[in-house]
């Protein structure tokens, strides 16, 4: 019995470590609105917590960083939404789907969006 609930034990720590956090970095561009710049950006991937990152919204393309947690190890996709807003404080927003999420050998995973 004793083995049993060793086996049990050993199982959860396993599925436990499974997840892994994968910081994403890169650019992203409002360059197809006419006059904006990004605002926000969010990553959500299918398996995992969703992160977002609030740019200053000042140049046509800014840098942004999100932190996404509970990544498996094998990694998933996921849906990555912009937010532009132009001079007149109109949004427009735009969705690049099935992005490839994987916590890379080193450093953080880069993205580029436009």
């Amino acid at each position: 019995m004793a083995s049993l609930t060793l086996a049990a034990s050993v199982a959860t720590i396993s599925t436990a470590h499974a997840a892994v956090k994968v910081t994403v970095t890169g650019t992203v561009s409002c360059a197809k609105f006419a006059d904006s710049a990004p605002q926000k950006v969010t990553i959500t991937p299918k398996k995992g917590s969703a992160d977002s990152d609030e740019t200053p919204g000042e140049d046509k393309v800014e840098k942004y960083s999100v932190n996404l947690t509970g990544i498996p190890k094998g990694g998933t996709t996921g849906t990555a939404k912009v937010v532009c807003v132009d001079d007149e404080g109109d949004t427009n927003t735009y969705k690049a789907k099935n992005i490839q999420i994987k916590k890379p050998a080193n450093g953080p995973l880069t993205i580029n969006l436009a």
